[in-house]
């Protein structure tokens, strides 16, 4: 924006000197002595915004001006304050009779009180309204801006119209508050999806604390906006008492980040009258979904837990977060107290690995039967109770062996070195793939270990050493269809499993033994295709409708 001296210095001249013409800022500013408001700042404000109307920038549109009471008629001021202006809005200068040409003579115009008109900037004017100037009301001595019907982007009375038009009605006490929900309803053109009211407090009945979880949970009495009646001039609501989670605002001043959230729907925002401080009201439903879903559920429980590592919470909150509609995508944060029974086994490529049983099992579901519409209780209230545990995630084979593999030097992992987690996680909803249930702390040690399936063979090579001749030919051929299509499945997602090594203990050179063939070709930087020719009484067998790569 030009600065206030040299938009009166371009303009001071018969022509601009930005423009090198007569351009309409000119023809305002020889008009400036003919009227006031009464108001320097007011003035000021309006002069401003005539200064930049420039004809080579466009912004005529932009331009305010000083409008006389008297030249209103049919004024309303029940409800919306409205009006006709008998003038009609400038459009463009009329060289001829020195005048500016006018258009939509007794248009009907919207009248909006200025709370303070001598706090007035140019940042005022936004993209949704389109403001025609400023007024007085003789009577009560309030300025007034004069606002059109329509909105600016649409050409017509659109939503953003309808939520402008009740700014006045309401407001949370808070400006940076109030502007971030007048923008939400500015931005709603054709749709209320998006929308974020202000919601009096006492909107809310059946109020409960849920102390596990530190959220309210209430009925919202009126129900969440869905679309304007224009015979009774207000919002249709759906869903009246519906059940939502009302949750503290840590900074009410800056709270973009706690809005933007993936997953719950936030309607709008309160204020508990006892305490003064503002909450969010978030709908029971996942925005992805439609409906409660596992991600919503684990969402709400993230402030209940932590690992006491950053990149460790976020890689377990992520998976958590895409676990709409299939569980086996969620790992868990497993506090150690909750396994007993720990036996050393061996030693891994990265640590140790132990056996342990699982005092509370895997999570199965949500336990839908008790819910409440509510989140009094998660995955992760662990107490001594653990009956209160299976009232919210119901849980399978409670006491189940698991594998504890522990990541040596791990104490202060980043997200850089936890590549052993991710990609196993990545392949892990393969059901030929061992699973990988969630994440632990050796409190010794302070070593993170990964909760792993148990497989009672222990290895591959180990069962193979053990078992190989006590398997059946029809067992040997399942052995070799899991493996390949496990490596299948490793290899799609754009992985390679290394460990298949050319010895006789492998399952490679067991099947070769076996008068099958199999092809292996690796280069030493990066890999080439792995195939897989299975040969049996002149019977070949593949994968799909290609060789299993």
């Amino acid at each position: 924006m030009i600065s206030i001296y040299w938009l009166h210095k371009l303009t001071l001249t018969k022509k601009c000197k930005k423009c090198k013409f007569k351009c309409n800022a000119i023809y305002f500013q020889q008009n400036f002595e003919n009227w006031t408001s009464g108001n320097k700042y007011v003035d000021k404000f309006i002069q401003d915004t005539q200064l930049s109307a420039h004809t080579t920038d466009g912004v005529l549109s932009d331009a305010l001006e000083w409008i006389p009471y008297n030249r209103l008629n049919n004024i309303e001021k029940i409800g919306v304050n409205k009006a006709n202006w008998i003038d009609g809005h400038i459009k463009e200068w009329d060289n001829e009779n020195k005048n500016w040409k006018r258009y939509n003579e007794n248009m009907v115009v919207i009248l909006n009180n200025l709370k303070n008109p001598n706090d007035l900037t140019i940042e005022f004017i936004n993209e949704t309204i389109k403001y025609y100037g400023i007024t007085q009301d003789p009577q009560t001595k309030n300025y007034m801006m004069i606002l059109s019907n329509k909105c600016k982007k649409c050409k017509f009375k659109c939503n953003a119209i309808y939520f402008q038009q009740n700014f006045e009605n309401w407001t949370s006490n808070n400006k940076y508050i109030d502007g971030f929900i007048q923008d939400t309803q500015l931005s709603a053109h054709y749709g209320a999806n998006e929308v974020l009211e202000w919601i009096p407090y006492d909107r809310f009945n059946n109020i409960e604390y849920i102390e596990i979880t530190g959220v309210y949970t209430a009925n919202w009495i009126d129900g969440y906006i869905y679309v304007w009646n224009n015979k009774v001039k207000n919002w249709i609501r759906y869903d009246e008492y519906m059940a939502v989670t009302l949750k503290y605002l840590k900074n009410p001043n800056d709270f973009t980040l706690e809005y933007k959230n993936k997953f719950a729907i936030c309607c709008g925002i309160t204020q508990d009258p006892q305490t003064e401080y503002y909450m969010m009201v978030l709908s029971d439903q996942c925005k992805i979904c439609s409906y409660i879903c596992n991600s919503f559920c684990f969402q709400q429980n993230f402030e209940n837990w932590t690992s006491g590592n950053d990149d460790i919470d976020k890689f377990i909150q992520d998976t958590q977060l895409s676990s709409h509609n299939n569980l086996t995508e969620a790992i868990e944060w497993i506090p150690h107290s909750r396994f007993k029974n720990i036996e050393y086994i061996a030693k891994g490529g990265f640590g140790r690995v132990y056996k342990a049983n699982w005092i509370d099992g895997y999570i199965d579901k949500w336990d839908s039967d008790i819910e409440r519409h509510n989140f009094d209780g998660y995955i992760n209230k662990w107490d001594n109770d653990i009956e209160s545990q299976s009232q919210y995630w119901k849980r399978r084979d409670a006491n189940m062996f698991v594998a504890l593999k522990s990541l040596n030097n791990s104490k202060n992992i980043t997200l850089k070195y936890m590549n052993e987690m991710i990609l196993h996680h990545k392949v892990d909803i393969d059901h030929r793939i061992i699973r990988f249930y969630g994440i632990t702390q050796d409190p010794e040690t302070e070593n993170y270990m990964m909760v792993l399936e148990y497989a009672d063979d222990g290895s591959l090579r180990r069962y193979l050493d053990t078992d190989y001749n006590t398997l059946s030919w029809e067992s040997k051929i399942i052995c070799l269809y899991d493996i390949i299509t496990g490596l299948k499945f490793v290899h799609e997602k754009n992985l390679i499993h290394r460990d298949l090594q050319k010895t006789r203990k492998t399952v490679f050179n067991l099947i070769i033994y076996q008068k099958m063939r199999f092809l292996i070709k690796y280069q030493k930087k990066s890999y080439k295709n792995v195939f897989a020719m299975l040969k049996r009484r002149e019977t070949f067998f593949n994968y799909g409708k290609n060789l299993v790569r």
